[in-house]
């Protein structure tokens, strides 16, 4: 099968992205899964770049706030809130362990469960995530503009109809 480009060829040279223009492959061109994908990393690049955090995780911020808001949490409340799978969660969960910024607290009635919460470490980490979360906010709502509502109801219709990753 060839792939085509959406973006034109010049001179008989391979095909490669005019000016600001992405290059994507004609047969992903209309499929939202793709849109999704691409426009999710773009936005996490952008976050981890202003969070000067090369090595910052996806889902990382989503983790340390879920925990600010309350002592402790099980990994799989956290995974129904943060809409991680629990696979992803669990490494999610080891990284932080490992940077100091969660502990876990194994449950006295039942050593196969835990709970996690956020160290001193971890509190200062989402404190500073919060600051840039809230100016990144508020660049994707301009760049959503007066389409944002559309936009949240869209991607809350594709939630519900397909689950939550948990779900599977």
């Amino acid at each position: 099968m060839t792939t085509e480009y959406s973006v034109a060829q010049v001179d008989g040279a391979r095909p490669g992205p005019a000016e600001n223009e992405p290059l994507i492959p004609a047969i992903f061109k209309n499929l939202i899964g793709y849109h999704l994908r691409v426009a999710q990393e773009a936005s996490f690049q952008a976050f981890a770049k202003a969070a000067g955090k090369a090595d910052l995780k996806p889902g990382w911020y989503a983790l340390l706030t879920a925990l600010a808001e309350t002592e402790s949490m099980t990994p799989s409340e956290l995974s129904r809130i943060c809409g991680r799978d629990r696979s992803t969660l669990t490494s999610s969960l080891k990284g932080l362990a490992n940077r100091g910024l969660i502990e876990r607290r194994w449950n006295p009635d039942d050593q196969r469960s835990y709970s996690v919460r956020l160290t001193d470490d971890g509190r200062r980490m989402q404190a500073q995530l919060y600051a840039i979360a809230e100016v990144h906010d508020r660049r994707l709502d301009e760049i959503a503009g007066e389409d944002k509502a559309m936009l949240l109801a869209a991607l809350g219709r594709i939630t519900a109809a397909l689950g939550s990753p948990q779900d599977f």
